[in-house]
């Protein structure tokens, strides 16, 4: 069961603008050193290569940032366990090209290898697959999208891509807010979006509550309290619809298998994302 939208594959034509649009950071006023050092007519052959193992991700930013001038021929699929010096992808054509473009594509596959590579330990680590890894809203701003297709690829699962995708009640939203009111104008939305209600305290649990809602978010509790939690929530169900039941806050890999625990639906970790590692990947002529 998941409440939201799964960003399996990419547009290749938004992607290739994306990449344009990066690109002219890096080349504002073309590649000086290239255009000076290199011949226009010079051509040649490279290998992206592995420099440790990971988990790979990145093949369409390799097919959309180079020109068709360009021939790329990418070796293996995104979410594929390789090891250090493996072949990822081989380029031909204009050496001028692939230089001046050279350093913007391998700091995205490193950077989403580094996520795909970093949700996969977590998912090995809990050894569940009954409750999925789940990133967050914790993004680079301007690379959400790729970012939650790497850890689609890591074997995790996306939770809401934006703001405008479900409505997620937490505790700053009852400031200055009168419950009632607040779940009355939540019942009109039901069915039209996903509702997940924020729970710090098991006293939040109530019958209303748990039959208007699609998820519960239980927000930095112990697993004691998570299992307590998940039997009131159980108890009150009075629908056949089953209830989304997130865990949050302070999971790392060394307390992640704490929090293996039957009747948890989702584990979400922002780590997966602002924390991850870009891996070493290298372009070498081959």
């Amino acid at each position: 069961m998941l409440l939201y939208d799964q960003i399996t594959s990419l547009n290749l034509e938004a992607l290739t603008k994306k990449m344009s649009k990066l690109l002219k950071e890096d080349i504002p006023h073309g590649d000086p050193t290239s255009n000076t050092v290199i011949q226009p007519n010079h051509k040649g052959e490279f290998v992206f290569r592995a420099r440790e193992k990971m988990v790979f991700c990145g093949g369409p930013i390799i097919e959309t940032t180079f020109s068709k001038n360009i021939n790329t021929k990418v070796l293996v699929n995104d979410g594929a366990l390789v090891q250090k010096g493996y072949d990822l992808a081989i380029i031909k054509g204009s050496v001028r090209e692939i230089l001046t473009k050279e350093r913007l594509v391998l700091n995205m596959i490193q950077h989403l290898s580094g996520i795909s590579s970093n949700t996969a330990k977590y998912v090995h680590k809990l050894n569940n697959k009954n409750i999925k890894i789940l990133d967050t809203r914790k993004t680079t701003p301007g690379l959400r999208v790729l970012e939650k297709y790497a850890v689609h690829h890591g074997g995790g699962y996306n939770h809401r891509l934006d703001l405008s995708s479900g409505i997620m009640v937490k505790d700053n939203h009852f400031i200055n807010n009168n419950l009632d009111v607040i779940f009355k104008k939540l019942k009109k939305q039901k069915g039209r979006l996903p509702i997940q209600l924020e729970i710090d305290h098991i006293k939040q649990i109530n019958s209303d509550n748990v039959n208007l809602v699609d998820g519960f978010l239980l927000d930095n509790m112990s697993p004691s309290k998570i299992k307590e939690c998940i039997l009131r929530i159980n108890m009150l169900n009075k629908t056949s619809q089953q209830i989304f039941i997130e865990v949050s806050g302070g999971v790392t890999l060394k307390t992640i298998s704490k929090f293996n625990i039957k009747g948890v639906s989702g584990i979400s970790i922002g780590a997966l994302t602002h924390q991850s590692r870009s891996v070493d990947i290298g372009l070498d002529i081959k």
